[in-house]
């Protein structure tokens, strides 16, 4: 059976350029969207956990696109939802990767157990360990881009963007992080927004950038 991806989605409407999950045209490979309309910004960018009525609706979008749709495997198009990786693995039958925090294993294996792993993300007032999920590790060092240009249209959910704003606004908050530990090992985006940039941002720190897509292409090319 052809390799399909099933997106659980944020109800926004702010622009989902070429590398954001949101876009299909970020996958060689069909992809299958859920919008979920009670899955606001405001209502999954929490501290902890979605609301309740967003997360059971997620859950229920999931098991849509895995009884419904017939779908290879699972993402979420928001890091925080990291927090529902274990609801949504107890929900659905097939595989499931809730956010690009599961990469940090992986990650911590590879740049070895004293290096940095920097966290790019949307909001660094709001992350929390809840949102590692099951992948916590405290080796990380988290700056989000807050009071920018792309963090105001996702908050908003504005449809223009000035991406070249956006793009050097990553860049900026990348060095921010390698100027805090200038032994940084690697950055990985927890926001699924950011991939865009995220060729730009490892030009601009020197450092290999990860992200959601990529864990995606992954398991995709295991799967043929």
């Amino acid at each position: 059976m052809p390799f399909r991806l099933g997106v659980v989605r944020l109800n926004t409407r702010f622009p989902r350029l070429p590398g954001d999950i949101g876009n299909p045209e970020s996958f060689p490979f069909p992809v299958v969207y859920r919008p979920v309309e009670a899955a606001t910004v405001a209502a999954v960018v929490r501290e902890g956990a979605p609301d309740a009525r967003a997360e059971e609706a997620l859950i229920a979008a999931a098991e849509a696109l895995a009884d419904e749709d017939g779908v290879s495997l699972i993402a979420t198009s928001c890091g925080f939802l990291g927090a529902l990786q274990t609801r949504l693995e107890q929900a659905v039958t097939v595989p499931v990767i809730a956010s690009a925090f599961a990469l940090l294993p992986f990650l911590r294996q590879v740049y070895g157990a004293a290096a940095t792993i920097g966290v790019l993300t949307f909001d660094a007032r709001r992350l929390s360990a809840a949102h590692f999920g099951p992948w916590s590790d405290a080796g990380t060092l988290v700056a989000g881009i807050e009071g920018g240009e792309l963090h105001r249209v996702i908050a908003g959910d504005l449809q223009t963007l000035d991406r070249a704003a956006a793009e050097a606004e990553v860049c900026a908050a990348g060095r921010r992080l390698l100027k805090r530990d200038p032994e940084l090992g690697t950055i990985l985006l927890e926001c699924t927004n950011l991939s865009p940039y995220r060729r730009a941002l490892a030009a601009a720190t020197g450092r290999p950038v990860y992200d959601l897509n990529q864990a995606i292409g992954w398991i995709a090319a295991g799967s043929a």
